[in-house]
């Protein structure tokens, strides 16, 4: 199956069908190495997933980033639907503990932004519930940019 007809009619690939269909429960163990910058590590058939979280500016946005470390490509593309779910289980944890005012999601891969995309789009509603909506995407070249922006006043303190 390579495409089946999404939200407004508009065909999914198979990589967004299967984002929409997954769920995560991949044991993530944190690390905060400074006030602004939080790692989320986790492991998916023996591949080592990093998430990171950094604010490069004292009141900018939160940056998500993540790779996969000292795997071969065969396995981590195996495995891709486990690690876009383990990373969004990352974010979705970050979101609720920080609770930032505005995280960013850049790529410069439309592929990659597809699936960012559906992944924020099928989370909408939970994200809504903890006071965030999704802006976006902008293209600021070369990247494609999703961004998360609270609209409710957050209660976390440093």
């Amino acid at each position: 199956m390579n495409a089946e007809p999404g939200a407004g009619g508009i065909m999914q690939t198979f990589a967004e069908y299967m984002a929409e269909s997954f769920n995560s429960n991949a044991r993530l163990v944190w690390d905060y190495p400074r006030r602004s910058h939080a790692i989320a590590t986790f492991g998916v058939d023996g591949i080592k997933v990093i998430v990171s979280f950094e604010q490069r500016e004292p009141t900018g946005p939160w940056h998500v980033v993540f790779e996969v470390d000292r795997s071969d490509s065969t396995a981590a593309v195996q495995s891709s639907f486990e690690i876009f779910n383990g990373v969004f289980q990352a974010v979705e944890e970050f979101i609720e503990v920080r609770e930032p005012e505005r995280m960013v999601f850049a790529t410069k891969r439309d592929k990659l932004a597809g699936i960012y995309q559906t992944y924020l789009r099928k989370e909408s509603s939970k994200l809504e519930d903890v006071g965030y909506r999704l802006e976006g995407p902008y293209r600021i070249d070369p990247y494609m940019e999703f961004v998360l922006k609270r609209v409710n006043p957050s209660g976390w303190k440093a």
